[in-house]
Parts: structure tokens; sequence; C-alpha cells
């Protein structure tokens, strides 16, 4: 139930976790029609504008939409992927019928750190590429990236070939092939660059994962790192 105590969270926000965590896991799903707002205002004790103010929240964050008539439906539906193949974010997606969006996309050479430099066999300070992206499904942020790639590999600068799947890219007009990749998959918390971009709060939980990949004869091709909305993503492992 609620919490009316002093000083507790507002009502409607409250209202929007307690439907929120009910959304992710599962109790209602995509499709699903919630309750209407006077179950809701009954059941939770709340007046009419505090159940208004909660699924207002839950439309804005892409959980539910109104629709006359019908009442609030869940649109909500966490993505699952199998670790199986070397796919792009991408392929990913269009697996799961979901077209994509890049809100951002910009190309440029820096001189790499300790760590870039480590991951694609360079020197430090050398120059590499930097591709940093924000790929959107539905007008929500779903990933952030930042992607390190050798110089060696003489791509363009031209920021508009990388809007859309990088693997393709490199394999179809580079002849860059993607043979090996290795996955870091951990759960962080959203600095105040990534809550920017991701749009969500500083501080909420996000789902990193850094990808290393390499082409047949075992050349780096790419350092990648990718931030997830954590409840809106999610991986599974088949072993």
């Amino acid at each position: 139930m609620l919490n009316r105590s002093r000083g507790a969270m507002p009502l409607y926000q409250q209202l929007k976790m307690i439907l929120k965590d009910q959304i992710e896991q599962g109790e209602y799903q995509n499709g699903d029609i919630l309750p209407a707002e006077s179950r809701l205002m009954n059941q939770y004790e709340v007046s009419r504008i505090t159940v208004r103010q909660a699924l207002g929240d839950l439309t804005n964050e892409g959980y539910v939409v109104g629709k006359p008539g019908i009442g609030t439906v869940v649109v909500f539906e966490k993505i699952n992927e199998r670790l199986k193949s070397i796919k792009s974010f991408s392929e990913e997606m269009a697996q799961h019928g979901i077209i994509m969006s890049t809100e951002l996309c910009e190309m440029s050479m820096i001189s790499a750190n300790k760590l870039i430099a480590t991951k694609l066999c360079i020197d430090e300070e050398s120059s590499c590429f930097h591709l940093v992206r924000i790929r959107s499904a539905k007008g929500l942020p779903m990933v952030y990236s930042h992607t390190y790639i050798p110089s060696s590999w003489n791509l363009p600068l031209d920021a508009s070939l990388y809007r859309d799947s990088l693997y393709k890219y490199l394999t179809d007009t580079m002849g860059i092939v993607v043979a090996k990749a290795t996955d870091t998959l951990e759960a962080v918390l959203a600095e105040e660059d990534i809550s920017r971009c991701l749009k969500i709060e500083e501080g909420m939980p996000v789902f990193k994962r850094s990808r290393a990949s390499v082409d047949p004869t075992g050349r780096p091709i790419e350092f990648t790192i990718c931030y997830y909305p954590g409840d809106k993503y999610k991986y599974s492992v088949e072993l």
C-alpha cells in the first residue's frame, strides 16, 4: 500500500512505481489494459488527479498509452537478447521487430587513453576513431554508446555513414568482417552524462556492455562501451 507518512514520496510517484513494477514483472504485459482510473482510485484510496499524474508519468516513460474508448494500454516490452552470436544492436532490435532511429551520431579522432590503447593493441596517446551514438526506439533512448576503432582501418569521418548498423557498414562497404567478439556485462549507476543521454534520472541502474571485436586474423576492430536503461533491457545466456 501507499506510504502516507510525513516526508514520504508523493502519492502519485508511489502509485507510478507500483504500476511500473507490475509491468516490468509481467503482471501486466504488452497489450494489456490497466485497471480503470476509478478502480485504481478505490484500490489505493487516492484522488483522480493522483491517478492521472501516475499514468501520465508512465506514458512519458513509454510504459503505457491512453486509447480513447479502450483505456490505458501497456506498450512496454522488455527486450530479451540471447547471447548466441555476434550481432550489432540494429540486428538485435530488428529481430524483435523494433525500428531504430539515431538521435546522435558523432565521429572524430582522439588520442587513446591506457584502457582504449590496451583494448585496441595500439600505443597510448596514439590516434583512434571515436564514434558516439544514441539509438532510440519509439522515441525513447535505448542505448548510448562509445566505439573506438584503430586509425589503421582508415575509416571516413563522415558521421552520416554510421547512423545505421556499424557492422553492416564495416562489412558491406569497408570489407571489415567481425569474426569474434568478447562481451563484458555489468550493472552500474547512471552518471550525469549517461542519465542525460538516456533521459533517465542520475543514479538509476543501467546495463553496461563492453565489447572488444577482432577480424578473422585476430586484428582488433573495435572496443565499444554501451549503456542501456536497466528497466528496458535484459540478457539471457544459454549455457
